[in-house]
């Protein structure tokens, strides 16, 4: 009898015999213990491992094993056994240190894993030889430990050919699992399908009828029963992820992280860049935008054009832009409350009724045209500052409005009312080489001649209201006072019906006459005759 106890487990419990083209895993725990309160002198304990393809050996390649001690209670620290194994002889030999007990109630476990399943099913025996002290003398135990390798009775390794596809289309369901029973797969939408026929040629495969198909991620599971069992059976899940899936509808709370977005049966993309996205159509050429309104800080665009065909369009050359309307290049017409620019080059300006008035640009200037025609208009203006006007005729605003004509010979000043009477011009100041006037000439405030001035018919000067000085059928009337400063020369009579006074700047006065006397302060020479009545 050994003087240790000893119990073998399996991952997984059974062993799964693998099926032809596969390989199947497997690990064996030896637990070796103590099971009394006393110290056990031991030295060692061997265990035989049987390998080859028959249904009693472990593996095929026992060289592929590894080995190590775990859970030890049942050595000091320091005192850890030496384990080694024999990929040869599939022999593993753990040796105690010299002079160790194996402690009371310790126990470790040897473990064997990395190996691969032999493919008979069957019980396989491992022989534990165990060399501990029986009192005075060294004892080989032997025990006989057993476990099995069975063929997979579950599904196992359900998964899908390729977890991320294009589309529903591309999904493609495997399993390993026994031809004995009957498998249903459950979509997504709770639909259930049996599998009837193993389609994949070394394990089962499953893909989804057409119109079945998944539009978005979707999780399968396999549902596996024996034939005639009340069992519950088997359950396994997978989950396939499509790169495009379609959604009825999106909620997100915290952003859409994508790099594009594509319609469902119109295939319109929205790819996101660096600087923002582009709307590109099914076959990613630049697409189009159609919205009730664009709130936007800048566009660039080669054009922008109405949505009928014959609309109009704006185009952005490097000067500026071009407004046009239709499919041609035929210019267009802008329509505006207010346009404020630098500057307009335009062959002409209307209004918006063909019918009223308009401008042309000719190279001598401007020409304001009426009743869309070429007739010529009017300009009304607050003011005008202008180098020169060429005109025919001036007038107020008004037909009863005083105006001007222009004839070679100079201007016409004429009355309103369209009779040709003569006007008035009304100036603070004149400076004229010549002044005709035909009828009477009114100059109110100063008057300075620097010539000769001619008054063909009546002549006036008057200070306010009353005449000081006028000329009428050849004579001078002079109404106040007379002073000549220099010389004078009269020829004929000089008539002084009140004062007349002749003097000279050194000595003053030389003559006057007043009330009847002649006065003389001077020299009196008379070349000639002197008569006195008296």
């Amino acid at each position: 009898m050994a003087s240790l106890h000893y119990e073998i487990l399996t991952d997984p419990a059974p062993l799964r015999v693998p099926e032809a083209g596969e390989e199947s895993p497997g690990a064996v725990h030896i637990v070796v213990s103590n099971p009394t309160m006393d110290e056990v002198i031991w030295y060692s304990i061997e265990v035989r491992v049987p390998f080859g393809q028959a249904d009693g050996d472990l593996t095929l390649h026992p060289k592929t094993v590894s080995v190590r001690v775990e859970h030890n209670t049942a050595t000091k620290p320091g005192e850890e056994p030496a384990v080694v194994w024999d990929g040869d002889t599939g022999v593993l030999t753990v040796t105690a240190r010299p002079n160790t007990l194996f402690q009371k109630a310790g126990s470790f476990a040897l473990v064997l894993d990395g190996f691969p399943v032999s493919g008979t099913a069957g019980l396989v025996l491992l022989q534990v030889t165990e060399r501990a002290a029986n009192g005075a003398r060294v004892q080989s135990n032997p025990v006989t430990l057993s476990l099995l390798k069975q063929v997979s009775r579950v599904p196992r390794n359900f998964r899908p050919k390729d977890s991320l596809v294009a589309s529903g289309r591309d999904v493609v369901l495997r399993w390993d699992g026994p031809d004995a029973l009957t498998y249903r797969i459950q979509g997504p939408d709770g639909s259930v399908e049996t599998v009837t026929s193993r389609n994949g040629a070394s394990g089962w495969e499953w893909s989804p009828k057409a119109g079945q198909e998944p539009k978005r991620d979707a999780t399968y599971i396999l549902m596996a029963t024996s034939a005639g069992s009340q069992q519950p059976g088997s359950f396994l899940t997978t989950t396939v992820h499509l790169r495009s899936p379609e959604f009825e509808s999106v909620a997100a709370t915290n952003g859409v992280h994508t790099p594009w977005v594509e319609g469902t049966a119109d295939k319109g993309r929205i790819t996101f860049t660096a600087r923002g996205a582009q709307v590109q159509d099914d076959a990613q050429a630049p697409g189009t935008v159609t919205a009730a309104t664009a709130d936007v800080e800048t566009v660039t665009a080669a054009s922008v054009r109405g949505r009928d065909t014959g609309a109009g369009w704006i185009r952005f050359p490097s000067d500026g832009i071009r407004v046009g309307h239709g499919a041609g290049d035929d210019l267009g017409t802008v329509t505006a409350d207010k346009i404020s620019v630098n500057g307009i080059n335009t062959p002409w300006v209307g209004d918006r009724d063909a019918g009223k008035g308009w401008i042309e640009f000719p190279r001598s200037g401007a020409n304001v045209r009426k009743d869309g025609t070429q007739e010529w208009g009017t300009v009304a203006a607050d003011k005008a500052d202008l180098n020169g006007i060429n005109t025919k005729w001036v007038q107020g605003r008004t037909a009863a409005d005083g105006w001007i004509e222009f004839p070679a010979a100079g201007l016409n000043v004429f009355q309103g009312g369209g009779n040709r009477q003569w006007g008035t011009v009304a100036a603070d100041k004149a400076d004229m080489n010549d002044v005709s006037a035909s009828g009477s000439l009114v100059v109110r405030g100063e008057s300075e001649f620097e010539g000769k001035v001619n008054a063909n018919g009546h002549l006036s000067v008057r200070n306010g209201g009353a005449w000081v000085m006028h000329t009428n059928d050849g004579k001078i009337s002079v109404n106040g006072e007379l002073r000549v400063q220099g010389d004078s020369l009269f020829i004929g009579k000089l008539n002084a019906n009140g004062h007349l006074s002749v003097r000279n700047k050194d000595v003053g006065w030389i003559m006057h006459t007043r009330d009847d006397l002649v006065a003389i302060n001077g020299d009196l020479r008379v070349h000639g005759a002197l008569r006195s009545d008296s």
